[in-house]
């Protein structure tokens, strides 16, 4: 069993995502493939891509579901093993939050979309 991911935000702060279980990626998976583009998703995971995160969250539909969700995915980060709280997320800066959610959607699905299915394009036979 994982313990979790840990890696470190480009102004060198330590960032700690814990695991989520399967039932819980999956259901989040759907969300945020909903609202920002399966493709966009692949995208961030795999790489921890946050000029894609940047874009899809700009280019999306509807505005509050893309807020909701970002914020959302933000608070299970803890930033130098402080917990990301409603109340502290408006002074982390745009910026960071969204490094934060590519770190969070890489952390929890970069093994899934690694294997490439997620990828490959329907057989036509």
């Amino acid at each position: 069993m994982n313990k979790g991911y840990t890696d470190a935000l480009e102004d060198g702060r330590q960032i700690y995502i814990p695991d989520w279980s399967a039932t819980i990626q999956f259901e989040n998976l759907t969300q945020v493939c909903k609202i920002l583009g399966q493709d966009n998703v692949i995208a961030i995971a795999t790489d921890k891509n946050v000029p894609a995160a940047m874009l899809a969250v700009m280019n999306a539909e509807d505005n509050k579901e893309a807020t909701e969700i970002v914020m959302w995915c933000v608070q299970q980060a803890r930033i130098d093993g402080e917990k990301i709280l409603p109340s502290t997320l408006n002074s982390l800066g745009m910026a960071t939050i969204i490094e934060v959610f590519a770190h969070v959607l890489h952390s929890q699905y970069s093994d899934f979309f690694v294997s490439g299915l997620a990828k490959a394009h329907s057989q036509s036979k």
